[in-house]
């Protein structure tokens, strides 16, 4: 169900709060727009000028199938739900059995940023795999060319955005702030059976 809607649409019709989304639905949001889902133990954001389509579960286990085809999306996933993210034909997944909250920004068909704000995330591209471990940020290379695995490959020799290397992808460290792309609101997107510390009114 749709939790919150500014700009947002699913397929070419505007969508609000109390919307239900079933698979094959493409979820969009324009420039200055966000679209919040949200089902039980799980919550996905799209910002701004991103595009969204729900799949079908791939495998009998069932669970969410999120295509990312453009921009940001934010999921926070209590340890009980299966979610997979696809993402320029890579496939982003929690760690089994934990908490996980992840931003996936897809910056063009070769280019990913991905921050595991919570939890870890399993990363894997053309039979080749990556963890990438709770508060870590990662540029994602896919498919790189011999030059921009040189460049690369120089940068980390210099003691910059030090790299895990894979024939099909580059893993380049990054900040926190490329990898998320805008700040979360946390009391919005915690996971479930993991929640933050109490938040502090406004009046202390």
């Amino acid at each position: 169900m749709v939790t919150h809607a500014e700009r947002a649409r699913v397929g070419e019709a505007a969508v609000s709060a109390g919307s239900s989304i079933y698979e094959g639905d493409r979820l969009s949001t324009d420039a200055g727009g966000i679209l919040r889902v949200s089902s039980p133990a799980l919550t996905l954001q799209l910002n701004e000028e991103s595009m969204l389509i729900v799949r079908p579960p791939a495998g009998p286990e069932g669970g969410v199938v999120a295509e990312l085809a453009s921009g940001t999306l934010i999921f926070s996933a209590a340890r009980t739900r299966n979610i997979v993210v696809v993402a320029d034909d890579a496939l982003i997944r929690p760690s089994p059995n934990a908490s996980t909250i992840a931003h996936i920004r897809v910056v063009t068909r070769k280019e990913l940023r991905i921050y595991a704000q919570r939890g870890a995330l399993e990363f894997s591209y053309h039979g080749e795999n990556e963890v990438i471990a709770e508060g870590a940020a990662y540029r994602v290379l896919l498919d790189p060319s011999e030059k921009e695995a040189a460049v690369t490959w120089e940068s980390e020799q210099a003691g910059e955005n030090p790299t895990n290397h894979h024939h099909k992808f580059l893993f380049s460290t990054i900040g926190i702030a490329a990898g998320a792309g805008i700040p979360v609101l946390m009391h919005e997107l915690e996971s479930p059976d993991k929640p933050g510390p109490p938040h502090k009114s406004k009046n202390h």
